[in-house]
């Protein structure tokens, strides 16, 4: 079983309406629209709103852990996205690019992230590249070509999502030894 699969399983078991790749989606748009946020207010996020709360699976908090270690270790270069992998058809990786990029833009929506024209030009331009990401056309990929640069936006999401949190909330070290930041 892929990661992917995984992590849908676990929300499948939750009831999620989302798929793995739009709820991570969700998770780093939160956490850039307004910092730090709680785990049970993601998850919350992804089900129906008349769903009683349950504990989460043992994948999504390790889901969870994981973006909190990676936004908050000083020597992170980037972020692992939850995409659906290689193996998959080109539509497929796609669909979960659009899926993904649609869920950080709602995150960020609905944690009332500074307005666009309140953001730095880098910030700006890569809030720009997750709405086109977010219009892309599944059935337009093809060739190898396309699979090319679907890995290219995979990479630059990874390090200019990473960016963003970090201009939007700036780290400020916890001692003058630590490696850790908040």
């Amino acid at each position: 079983m892929t990661e992917y699969q995984r992590f849908q399983q676990a929300l499948d078991s939750i009831g999620a309406l989302a798929n793995p790749a739009e709820a991570h989606g969700v998770l780093i748009g939160m956490w850039i629209g307004g910092g730090p946020a709680e785990e049970s207010r993601w998850l919350a996020e992804l089900v129906e709103e008349d769903q009683p709360p349950q504990a989460p699976p043992t994948a999504l908090s390790e889901l969870y852990q994981r973006l909190v270690e990676q936004v908050t270790t000083a020597d992170n270069l980037g972020l692992d996205l939850v995409l659906p992998d290689e193996e998959t058809s080109l539509k497929t990786q796609v669909e979960g690019l659009i899926d993904f990029a649609q869920g950080v833009l709602y995150g960020y929506a609905i944690e009332n992230g500074p307005a666009r024209r309140a953001l730095g030009d880098d910030a700006r331009e890569v809030f720009d590249d997750l709405g086109d990401i977010a219009q892309l056309d599944p059935e337009s990929v093809k060739t190898e070509d396309d699979a090319f640069d679907i890995h290219q936006i995979e990479e630059y999401l990874s390090s200019a999502l990473l960016v963003m949190y970090l201009q939007l909330h700036p780290p400020i070290p916890e001692t003058a030894g630590s490696q850790r930041l908040q």
